[in-house]
């Protein structure tokens, strides 16, 4: 859907700004680009780099979760992300948002909850999935502090870190309480 909708935007006039997060139009009549502007791309590495991370680290993540529940860690922490970034640069901002990145980030925190000690290749350098984590939290934050990338939505890709781990610590303490519970019962019952 996120390729496709890549070739509407070059393709219709226009559904770029309809469909991008405005946070002063979001607030005022368009909600939905609270959801829409995660299928937007501001070029072709954008969505490029952004798809070929979700190959990377989603199959793992879903294998986990299931599918239900990835869609739900994807999609809640996009919007996460765009309300995070709407709070972080003000309601009455008419800096567009566009782009899976928060969402994609999410996914990547949810990988490092789940895999801490897998290895990730940062520009050429291996780190520790949980390293990456960490990193990317206090990079995201440094640039979006000092508007180090203008044009880079850096506090939607810090939203989209934060909701993913915590997303993702929550299931895995849930999934490991029920393991606990169901230990329990068969101790019972013999």
């Amino acid at each position: 859907m996120t390729v496709f909708m890549f070739f509407v935007q070059a393709a219709v006039p226009g559904v770029t700004e309809l469909l991008s997060l405005t946070p002063a139009l979001a607030l005022n009549g368009m909600p939905w680009q609270f959801v829409t502007y995660m299928f937007m791309h501001g070029g072709v590495m954008h969505v490029t780099f952004n798809m070929f991370a979700l190959l990377i680290f989603g199959p793992r993540v879903e294998e986990i979760t299931g599918k239900y529940k990835f869609l739900l860690l994807y999609f809640a922490s996009g919007i996460f992300s765009g309300l995070f970034y709407l709070l972080l640069s003000g309601p009455a901002s008419t800096a567009m948002m566009l782009g899976a990145s928060g969402a994609v980030y999410a996914v990547l925190a949810a990988f490092a909850v789940l895999y801490p000690r897998d290895w990730i290749m940062i520009y050429f350098v291996p780190l520790p999935a949980a390293a990456v984590l960490v990193l990317l939290v206090v990079a995201e934050s440094v640039f979006g502090i000092f508007s180090l990338q203008p044009g880079i939505a850096n506090w939607g890709h810090v939203g989209g870190l934060i909701c993913g781990a915590l997303m993702m610590l929550y299931w895995k303490h849930k999934r490991k309480s029920e393991r606990e519970e169901m230990l329990d019962y068969v101790i019972r019952i013999n």
